[in-house]
């Protein structure tokens, strides 16, 4: 364990990112010194410069003897111990589907050279082939010889994969602006055609308002695909748009295109009442859209939060995943940013029950649904914030208890009488031994559990997610005195505030030789002293140093909403990665930074509000069509809401 722990301290910073993105976006390669793709086994051991502890080269099944080499403390201090049979993935997996009997499939659309489509078998979770999609021309790793890496050019993937018939499957393309079909013959995945897609317009009082897609002079609108689902007959596919607020229903033999506007950032799809209603999530409007997959026409939204527009300054309910009882018209939806789970009926459009998704009564928001699967009367629910799977009975709504993930489950679904997940973190960060850009560096992780597992061990592992969280009774009592005591003490001694956020370096890098932190602080990371950092270290001697705060984010994206608000939205964290990798979408984490660039009076793209950088705190609506909170904002908002009340 000191390894271990001394390891994460490594990478507890902030990392910046603009400058990065910028030279990604103007480079036909990517700056950063190449990384081998270690995850599932796809590249030869042998190929690694040095073993990082965290790399799962192989399927692992959890078990007494190993379990304390997958369990792994967090930079908040939050444990991961995940369960069943696991294998790395590519960096931020977003996606699981089955791929025929025996075989499942993993999208990974992290801030990397290449996306992914990783193909395991369903039982052993031994990585069998595996597709690199590259957003120029293809590239090749040095001394990389490995015959069951297939390679793509000219393809971006975002979220969305289904399985169709024979060994084939459909990708979302994100910023490649297409549905891309593959096929999974003779070990091989092969491209079979690309449907290209369309921007559509959107009306302009329609959030977000303005086109949130990058304004490069050569840069063309983009549909932006995030999410497939084959028709009933499997004869059209629909996709939906996050930039253009429009689904497409495209005609798999002919290749042509329909669109309909259906409302603010579509994320998911699913079909339900025995294929008769389609239903769409809406990222930015805190509803559902339901159609007729036949006649293709809207017929109607369903509420599952306040509305959200100029005259809301609440943060939006965020619903994302969906999952359709197959008895039946009921649609679940998760509301990943109140930690609720919404019942919509298809047939009547109405809202029928919400489910509370809260680890226990009272708990503030963070748990983040965030993705869905039924099996039997049973539903599954990935809680991306506290790295668990709620399980809950569908009659009665009652939960039934928690299954431990690993960092960050992003998708699941239900195949060969288990439960597959995967988790965008994987086991988390480790020393960036080759030399690795932060954002980057970390494996995803796939995770299978046998159903009949769950029923007996569920008691066992709830108790082993709360305690991983810090949630038993015991531990929440014991910080609820410690916060008391804390803020009794602040309030006697503190009269102002001034908040100095450094951003890029981590605590040891400055203070590591600095006697004053005492414990907290590691010599032996140190490269700063008071010579190099005058300032820092007379504003440390003078007034108050934080030692014991963490910072739960990779990058500027996450890292600022982590400092401001101590959480960061799901929309943030699944966005992020295709901003920073140049993938077409303008960056907009939620701090004080407008939907569009900070301009020059007289450019045309300056307002007037964006030369206030509070204008968003002190009311969400303030920047009008220029900003971008209710889709960007955690639930809770900001420190400066806190003090601005």
């Amino acid at each position: 364990m000191p390894v271990r722990l001394h390891v994460f301290r490594i990478a507890l910073g902030v990392a910046a990112a603009l400058e990065f993105a910028q030279a990604f976006q103007g480079a036909e390669a990517s700056p950063v010194v190449p990384v081998y793709h270690n995850a599932g086994s796809i590249t030869a051991e042998s190929l690694l410069p040095e073993r990082d502890t965290r790399d799962i080269l192989s399927p692992i099944t959890v078990n007494a003897a190993n379990r304390d080499w997958v369990t792994h403390v967090l930079p908040t201090g939050r444990v991961v111990s995940p369960v069943g049979t696991v294998n790395g993935t590519p960096n931020f997996a977003t996606s699981v589907v089955p791929l025929g009997e025996d075989r499942v499939a993993v999208l990974a659309n992290g801030a990397t050279d290449a996306q992914t489509v990783t193909i395991y078998d369903a039982r052993t979770l031994q990585a069998l082939d595996q597709l690199a999609a590259y957003k120029k021309k293809t590239q090749h790793e040095p001394k990389d010889t490995s015959a069951n890496i297939q390679r793509l050019g000219h393809q971006s993937f975002y979220q969305g994969i289904v399985s169709g018939p024979d060994g084939t499957f459909f990708t979302a393309g994100g910023d490649s602006n297409d549905v891309a079909m593959f096929r999974y013959v003779d070990g091989k995945v092969q491209l079979v055609r690309r449907y290209p897609l369309q921007w559509q317009p959107f009306p302009e009082d329609q959030y977000p308002y303005t086109y949130q897609g990058e304004r490069r002079p050569s840069a063309a609108r983009l549909f932006y695909p995030d999410a497939v689902v084959l028709g009933p007959r499997q004869e059209h596919l629909f996709v939906t748009g996050m930039l253009s607020n429009s689904i497409a229903r495209i005609d798999l033999k002919t290749g042509k295109t329909q669109y309909r506007n259906v409302g603010p950032y579509p994320f998911a799809l699913t079909l339900a009442d025995g294929g008769k209603r389609l239903v769409v999530s809406l990222w930015g409007a805190d509803a559902v859209a339901v159609l007729d997959p036949e006649s293709f026409k809207l017929l109607g939204t369903v509420a599952v939060g306040p509305q959200t527009g100029p005259d809301h300054v609440a943060a939006g309910v965020h619903p994302t995943a969906l999952a359709a009882r197959p008895d039946g018209p009921e649609v679940y939806v998760a509301l990943a940013n109140v930690d609720r789970v919404a019942e919509v009926n298809s047939a009547t459009l109405t809202l029928t029950a919400t489910l509370d998704d809260s680890p226990y009564s009272d708990a503030p928001p963070g748990s983040y649904p965030d993705a869905l699967a039924i099996a039997g009367d049973r539903l599954f629910v990935a809680n991306a914030g506290n790295n668990d799977v709620a399980v809950y009975d569908l009659d009665s709504g009652k939960a039934m208890g928690l299954i431990p993930t690993a960092w960050y489950p992003t998708g699941m679904t239900v195949a060969d009488k288990a439960l597959y997940v995967v988790a965008a973190k994987g086991l988390g960060t480790g020393p960036n031994v080759q030399h690795q850009w932060v954002g980057n560096m970390m494996d995803g992780l796939v995770q299978r559990i046998p159903l009949a597992e769950i029923q007996n061990r569920l008691p066992q592992w709830t108790q082993a997610v709360l305690h991983n969280d810090g949630f038993s009774p015991a531990q929440r009592a014991t910080r609820r005195e410690q916060d008391q005591q804390t803020a009794s003490f602040l309030r006697k001694h503190i009269r102002y505030v001034v908040f100095i956020l450094r951003e890029n370096k981590t605590f040891d890098e400055d203070f590591g030789d600095y006697r004053a932190a005492g414990a907290w602080a590691d010599p032996h990371l140190d490269l700063y002293g008071p010579k190099e950092l005058p300032n820092l270290y007379a504003l440390a001697h003078h007034y108050t140093l934080f030692t014991d705060f963490m910072a739960d984010g990779e990058v500027t994206a996450q890292g600022h909403q982590w400092t401001t608000s101590a959480s960061d939205s799901d929309f943030v964290q699944r966005t992020w990665p295709e901003y920073y990798s140049g993938r077409g979408l303008v960056g907009n984490p939620g701090w004080t930074q407008p939907l569009i660039p900070l301009g020059e009076p007289g450019n045309r793209d300056f307002h007037p509000s964006s030369d206030n950088p509070y204008s968003d705190y002190e009311n969400l609506s303030a920047l009008g069509k220029w900003s971008n909170p209710w889709i960007s904002y955690p639930e809770r908002l900001f420190l400066f809401n806190d003090l601005l009340d």
